[in-house]
């Protein structure tokens, strides 16, 4: 008999990185980090953690300057492990990639138009849209994307859908990033407005942040290649080599829960010794609430 706890499993489970800032050959990113092995350490505790994931997203600056090695070395180190899991990547550009390297590389096409998408995983759908401006760091959609957006949000699908988009719609605090965040918010939260859009996926900020829209959740995934320090004066960005995290994403009926893992493994210890683990599975489900909680 196992423990049952007092909630339902979710319905869906995304593992949600952002901000990998891949570079071509052996160059370290901003001359500290190497991101392709921050990457790897990354999908492996997604790859170790056990779960039954149904996509990984993947929510942009793939690339630190859309070099076409980059988004080859992306393919490389992430279709191994989406194969063993057998789940689909979803992912999006953001303000660090080029289109039309990241078209090539991850598409096959020759364009450098936006590569917005639609994923259906068990009655979920994942829509990927490309907040990128061209040539510019701030984000936002054209009238084309809101137009092929509300298309596809037309019809509800079974489970809702999760947008997944680089460039946060919520306020950050530091002064400098606000210059580079989504450009007209209050046409996205009309946009969304009556739709089936449980949560928004994101990055760029390269810290775990939570929000709202409109009273859709916002979850923005800690950076996978480095972290802004949030606990610097606000007019300063610092770069810190840690704590680097993704978002494990967990879908329910009727909310949306992010919980935040570390890429790096550190020293763990039990926090239950085994009899009691063992003790909990020979309890009644309809008692273990009660005698796990009673206080001793």
């Amino acid at each position: 008999m196992a423990v049952k706890g007092t909630q339902p499993t979710p319905t869906h489970v995304l593992a949600h990185l952002s901000d990998m800032h891949l570079m071509a050959g052996d160059a370290l990113l901003h001359g500290h980090i190497d991101s392709a092995a921050q990457f790897r350490k990354a999908l492996a505790r997604v790859e170790g953690s056990g779960e039954r994931f149904d996509a990984l997203v993947l929510s942009g600056d793939l690339a630190d300057s859309g070099q076409p090695e980059a988004y080859r070395l992306l393919r490389e180190i992430v279709e191994p492990v989406a194969g063993r899991l057998d789940a689909p990547v979803v992912l999006t550009g953001g303000n660090h990639d080029e289109r039309r390297a990241l078209a090539a590389g991850l598409f096959g096409e020759d364009t450098d138009e936006p590569q917005d998408t639609v994923t259906l995983v068990g009655g979920l759908r994942i829509i990927a849209i490309d907040s990128a401006l061209p040539g510019f760091h701030h984000g936002g959609f054209s009238d084309a994307q809101y137009a092929w957006l509300a298309d596809q949000l037309a019809v509800p699908a079974d489970h809702g859908t999760v947008l997944v988009m680089h460039h946060p719609p919520i306020a950050y605090h530091s002064p400098l990033m606000q210059l580079l965040d989504f450009e007209d918010v209050p046409r996205l939260r009309a946009a969304l407005a009556g739709t089936d859009v449980r949560a928004i996926l994101s990055g760029h900020l390269h810290v775990t942040s939570f929000g709202t829209l409109g009273g859709i959740p916002v979850f923005v995934a800690g950076g996978v290649s480095y972290v802004d320090d949030a606990g610097v004066p606000r007019e300063l960005l610092m770069g810190v080599d840690g704590p680097q995290s993704w978002n494990l994403i967990e879908v329910h009926a009727d909310h949306v829960v992010g919980t935040v893992v570390p890429v790096e493994t550190h020293k763990t210890w039990p926090s239950l010794n085994e009899e009691v683990v063992d003790y909990m599975a020979t309890v009644a489900p309809e008692d273990q609430r009660i005698v796990f909680s009673t206080k001793r």
